[in-house]
Formats: structure tokens, sequence, C-alpha cells
């Protein structure tokens, strides 16, 4: 009887269509694709209280700011969000949200201020719980919403209050957990308290509840399809990226600004020195690519902890991807990032045999838990395909467009049947600083000479360099061909440290080492 009360209910709703969006931002307005526009529509005619479970990659946070951008006159608004991407979403806000005035809280110190916009992360919401919980938020946005997933967790408890006060609570997660609907409870509530206000009775419905000799045990599943249709029917809206792929580009960049508090570390004073000595108008010639060179190993340092964060995230939500990385230490950094969350991976570098390469690819491509590509930007941007995942991570940048569209296309080619996410990891204050505006400036001139098809200027979160980085940047910019293929020469022997691999011996060491995580042994080991 109730499914069929909220089924009727639901019919009463005016179409999606009849939800007037004229009170959005017009750059944001125009920049919506029709689904996204349609997930909007759910929203606002939800009264801004909804739970949008789209697919990764299609687009959560532009439409969960389209339902902000409609309650503004409810701000301030504070958005919780993982640590590692908390200065993406500030970065969304400024493009997205013309005059919005954001803060983000790093630390515990840090107050809560009277911006338009305050973003903060799950860890920092649970430690200052009470602050959070008295002051006045009108519109809340969760992403990755499913970390609330446990009642008794101090950050549903922290979070709880804050979205029961809110007027608008917007959710996102792209892994709602819908065959395990105990852990979706919590998110449930935030949304409509009253939709299951009986703990109990949700649990006996939806998740087998039994009572057993340490009381009810609610973690099986049942009776799914009527709660599927119940909460499509009144609070959340999810698509697949295959029910809309034909509104989809073929590929999707996004700039992820890493979180500065992870890549301040040691390596930060080499990183300052060294970009100190580029910028010298003293040096020419060798001695600056020699600098230049200098200038990326100390960035690859000095990203290592923002990069295995955000990697530990994907891993968390069960993604299979790719990620590019040139220097060994941040190729041995994303490999042991893997083994400490128990994943699968091949590693694909300068030292591995022909043969060997296509066997790791085979692995990739045939097994599903394999789930991770480990890749040399140099070795492995040509002559293999990857069209198993449909996400590419850029964990370091590279100043040569073309060899970073070579890399994106090991996924974007024939047999990849998705729209390829394409996700390049900044780091502010580093050799990101130059690298990332040359290649937008590169690929735009030759795109307009009509000598190139890619063009990022549009990328989601178009990343602006500084004032002072012009000059590194009109450098870069400025190398002939020639110059170009010598640092590359240069940046190749540095990078994977060929002088150390020299001999069979070593290549041979190197070569079990990328099998050895694909063995019976390693993968009991892992499990």
């Amino acid at each position: 009887d109730y499914v069929i009360k909220v089924l009727r209910e639901a019919e009463c709703q005016p179409p999606l269509e009849s939800v007037d969006l004229s009170r959005l931002d017009p750059l944001l307005s125009e920049a919506l694709l029709p689904f996204q526009r349609d997930g909007v529509r759910f929203g606002v005619r939800r009264g801004g209280r909804v739970l949008i479970a789209d697919d990764m990659g299609l687009g959560k946070t532009i439409q969960a700011l389209g339902i902000a951008s409609y309650y503004r006159s409810d701000w301030p608004m504070l958005v919780v969000t993982p640590s590692s991407v908390r200065y993406s979403w500030q970065s969304a806000l400024e493009r997205w949200l013309q005059g919005c005035r954001s803060d983000v809280i790093n630390t515990s110190q840090d107050s809560i201020t009277d911006s338009d916009v305050v973003i903060t992360s799950y860890d920092l919401l649970a430690r200052r719980a009470a602050e959070f919980k008295e002051a006045n938020f009108g519109v809340v946005i969760m992403d990755e919403s499913h970390m609330m997933k446990n009642f008794k967790s101090a950050r549903y408890k922290a979070a709880a209050p804050v979205m029961k006060k809110a007027k608008r609570t917007i959710l996102l997660s792209g892994t709602p957990a819908l065959s395990r609907p105990s852990e979706l409870y919590t998110q449930i509530t935030a949304v409509d308290s009253g939709l299951f206000p009986s703990h109990q009775n949700y649990g006996i419905r939806y998740c087998a509840g039994k009572m057993g000799n340490w009381g009810w045990d609610f973690n099986g599943s049942s009776n799914l399809k009527e709660l599927q249709i119940i909460l499509q029917s009144k609070i959340m809206i999810r698509r697949l990226k295959s029910e809309v792929l034909s509104q989809l580009p073929a590929k999707q960049r996004q700039v992820v600004i890493l979180d500065p508090a992870s890549i301040m570390n040691s390596s930060s004073k080499e990183l300052m020195a060294s970009a100190k000595r580029l910028g010298s108008t003293n040096l020419k010639g060798t001695d600056r690519h020699s600098a230049m060179l200098q200038f990326f190993a100390h960035t690859a340092h000095t990203k290592l902890k923002a990069v295995s964060d955000y990697v530990k995230e994907l891993l968390e939500a069960g993604e299979k991807f790719l990620v590019f990385a040139h220097h060994r230490v941040m190729l041995d950094n994303l490999c042991k990032t893997c083994e400490r969350q128990k994943t699968l991976y091949i590693r694909i570098d300068g030292s591995t045999p022909g043969d060997t390469r296509q066997a790791l690819v085979d692995e990739f491509q045939q097994r599903e838990d394999v789930r991770v590509a480990v890749l040399s930007i140099l070795a492995a941007s040509t002559g293999i395909t990857l069209t198993a995942a449909s996400l590419v991570l850029f964990a370091e940048l590279y100043w040569n467009p073309g060899i970073l569209v070579q890399a994106e296309d090991r996924v974007h080619r024939l047999g990849q049947e998705d729209s390829v996410s394409i996700h390049y990891l900044v780091a502010k204050g580093t050799a990101d600083d130059h690298i990332w505006p040359m290649v937008q400036q590169k690929l735009n001139i030759l795109g307009k000479a009509g000598l190139s098809k890619d063009d990022f200027s549009e990328s989601d979160a178009t990343y602006q360099k500084s004032d002072e980085s012009s000059g590194i940047m009109q450098y870069l910019v400025n190398l002939n061909p020639e110059e170009m293929q010598e640092m590359e020469q240069e940046y190749s022997f540095d990078s994977t440290e060929a002088a150390d691999e020299s001999s069979s011996a070593s290549k041979q060491s190197r070569d079990a080492d990328a099998l050895d995580c694909l063995t019976p042994s390693k993968k009991q080991k892992l499990n």
C-alpha cells in the first residue's frame, strides 16, 4: 500500500520540463547538458533536498551547484567533501557562480567565516561539530555522501544536525550502495526524515532484518526493487553513463586542484629554491634546461602525499583506472598506495620489455580485479590499448601536450564504449603553475591552425597561472622542437634513472616486480 501511495504522489508532481530554471546563474545554465538540467529540475522540484546518485563523470558537482544557485537567497552554504578535493570545489564555485565568495577550512584553528560558501572536510566537520551546528547554513552540499553510511560514526553524528537544520540539503554519491540498503538509511533520513521514520521497520523490510542473539541484524537485503522505486520517486535521481552516453563528449577533462595542506612537506624548500633558480634571467641553454628538470623533480616529491590521498579515495569507491607519472618516486608511490589498499595493479615503465608489456596489458584488459594501471608517461603513452577503463589520471603534468593526448588515447580509442574522464592532478605553487597554462596555450594555437583537434581551454576547472609564472611559461612555449627533444631525452634519463637499469639483471629484477603484483601469491597476500 505504501508503495502505491508513493507512486501516486509522484504522479501528481509537475513534469520536470515545467520547472523554471531562469533563476540560475546564466554561465552555469548554459553549460548544463540536457540530463544535467533534468537533475537540477528534479532537485528544485524536491525543494532542494535530494540525493544525486549519478555515475562518476556525469557532472554531479555542476548539478549540485545548479540547485544551490537556484536557492541562492537561502545561503550561506556549506560544502562538505573529502579533504583531497576541497580546492577543486572552490575552483568550480569560482568558475560557475559569479561573484561567489568562498573560504576553505583547512585546520581546526581556521575560523568559520561569513563568506557565501564555506568548504570543509568530513574529518574537520567531526572535530568541530559544535561550531558547525551553531552556524546558520541554509544550503548544505555533502559530496561523497556514502562516507556517512555508518550512523554511529563521528562523521554522521556531526553532519546530521547540520543537514537537518539546513533548508536545502544536497547529497552526492556515485556509489549509493543500492545493494546494501543498511548503508543507505543515514542518507535517506538526511534528505527526508519522514520517508522511513522507523529504522527497525526499514531494516526488516529492506535489509532482511532478523533478530539474533545480540539484537537485530540488518546486514542483508530484501525488496530492493521496491526500495529503488520509492527512492527514485521521492528523493533520488540516478543515471548510468550508458543511459546518457549520446549526450556526453568523447573526452571530459577535469583539473583537480590538490589540497595545499597535503603538499607542504620537506620538499617545499627545495621546490622554492629550484623555482627561484629557474626564474633567474642569467640562466641560458642547457643550464636552464637542467634547472627546469630539477624543478619538475622537486614537484614530484612535493605532490606524493596529495596524489596518494586522491588515488586512495578512487580505490575506496571501486574505480578502475589508468594513472600516468614519469618520476620513479611517483610511480613507486602509486604502487605502494595500491598495495596498502590491497588492490591489484600493473606497472609499465621504461624498463618493461615488450613481451611483458603485452602480458600486463592483457591482464588489465581481461581481469576485473586488476583495477589500476600505473604507467610511465613516456614509456606507455603509445603502443598499448587499455580500454577496460574509462578513467585516466595524470599524477604529473608534461610540457609536451602531444604526449598528454597520446597518453589519454590509451583509453580513448577503438573498442572504448564509454565516455572517457581525464583528471589532471595539479598542485599550486609547483611546476604545474607553469605547465598547465602552457599546455592550454600550445594546443589552442595548434587547434586554430587546424593542426590539432584537441582543445584544453574548456577543461572543467580551467587552471589559471599566477602572474609571476608568465616568464617560465613563455620559456616553455618558446622551446623549439630540437630543444624539446633534447629535454625529453634528458628528462627520460633522469626520471627513470636509466643509468641504474642499464644491466640486464636490473631490468629482469624490475620486470619481476611488475609481474609479481599479479601472481597468485601476491594476490593472496593482498586479500
